[in-house]
């Protein structure tokens, strides 16, 4: 996660949403709405493993948006089960609920219900420290994330599919009575006349790659695919596992809009098999780690800072959702870019004049984002002396000194 560098006030900008806002009150909006679900593990005896409420932003969300379910046991040493290996658990928030984890909602009550065969700890970073890491303890291994940012707080913890490494019952839990099942019911109070989407979390001690998942639409029978596209690769932990596990994880697509009281979140089947990586192994994980419900638009995953040298194409591409129709416009140091209002954002021929602090704005009929500011950079190096250096593409060899 990158640091929020200040920027200068744009009043078109702000016009703008106040515009938007208007628009969504004269569409008879009483309330717009984020809400966001963490589920937490209790690893049973090792507090280094247990919990991580989200105390930072996370996937823009801001710590009092997101809601700290109840720790749900490992299934480790004290917190051993026994057939059928499964644990439910039920909690309600409301805009009374302020303590354990939980915040209030800006209208409504939400009753969450989940199961899983127990939950775990992963040691994915998410994508604040270098992607994924093989270690395992985040809050010795990740200081430097926790000061930056929430996202590898809600990754820390998932549920388990059932399926993968881990207990009870050894490396492979095919017997299991199912993957992790969410249920959400109250969801018209929170949206009182406004539609919403839905974007899941997830992170993994034991994966390849996630396998979709489920978000049905109870109220209007209907079933919704999300997949995670892009995850990154993992670090494998070698010998544990006969196919590939690693620690990784990723953001899910958004489903389309939903007007729904009552919604029901599960994996698809989770599976792995065979020896190494492709195509005499595989390991497809099916967990969550969290969840977010939102009309207006929320950046989950905001644009990279990067270097470049000069004549480098440079492509921001961040992640926005909420509820269609959304609307782009990208800024440098402020100020509207014209014509620049795709998500993505390509900057060809990179110069010094192009470089600068690049940030997203999203707006929809209830309301508007602002990503954090990405930072471009023109290698002041190669600026200045691109013409004077060659790179030594065999550094085994005695170095060199080049001139023009």
């Amino acid at each position: 996660m990158k640091k929020h560098h200040p920027f200068a006030k744009n009043h078109h900008v702000k016009k703008v949403a106040c515009t938007v806002s208007a628009a969504a009150l004269m569409l008879g909006v009483s309330h717009s709405a984020t809400v966001a679900m963490h589920f937490q593990v209790n690893y049973c005896g090792y507090a280094s493993y247990s919990g991580f409420p989200v105390t930072l932003t996370a996937f823009g969300v801001p710590p009092n948006g997101w809601q700290n379910l109840t720790p749900m046991n490992s299934g480790y040493g004290i917190c051993a089960l026994s057939a059928p290996y499964r644990i439910a658990l039920d909690e309600t928030v409301s805009t009374g609920t302020s303590t354990g984890g939980l915040n209030p909602l800006p209208n409504g009550s939400l009753d969450v219900s989940w199961s899983a065969n127990t939950a775990n700890f992963s040691g994915f970073g998410g994508y604040v420290a270098a992607n994924n890491s093989p270690v395992y303890n985040i809050l010795t291994f990740f200081p430097n994330a926790y000061l930056t940012g929430g996202e590898d707080q809600v990754y820390a913890s998932f549920l388990r599919d059932g399926i993968n490494f881990g207990p009870p019952g050894g490396a492979d839990n095919s017997a299991r009575p199912g993957g992790y099942i969410v249920d959400v019911t109250g969801l018209s109070t929170v949206f009182t006349n406004t539609p919403f989407v839905v974007e899941l979390i997830a992170a993994s001690d034991s994966m390849q790659t996630l396998t979709n998942a489920l978000v049905i639409d109870v109220n209007h029978l209907t079933t919704n695919s999300v997949t995670y596209p892009g995850t990154p690769p993992v670090a494998v932990d070698a010998g544990s596992a006969p196919w590939v596990r690693g620690h990784g994880g990723g953001l899910s697509t958004v489903t389309p809009q939903l007007s729904a009281d009552h919604v029901r979140i599960m994996s698809n089947v989770a599976a792995h098999g065979g020896t190494g990586g492709p195509p005499t192994g595989y390991d497809s994980a099916g967990t969550i780690s969290g969840f977010i419900v939102t009309d207006k638009p929320v950046v989950t995953m905001s644009p990279r800072s990067v270097v470049g040298s000069p004549g480098d194409s440079v492509t921001l591409n961040p992640y926005a959702i909420g509820v269609p129709p959304l609307s782009c416009q990208w800024r440098k140091n402020g100020s509207a870019i014209s014509g620049a209002t795709n998500m993505l954002l390509s900057i060809a021929n990179l110069n010094a004049a192009k470089a600068g602090n690049y940030d997203l704005v999203i707006t929809n009929n209830y309301g508007s984002a602002t990503s954090l500011v990405a930072v471009v950079t023109a290698d002041p190096i190669s600026l200045a002396y691109s013409n004077v250096f060659l790179l030594d593409t065999n550094p085994a060899t005695p170095p060199a000194v080049w001139r023009k």
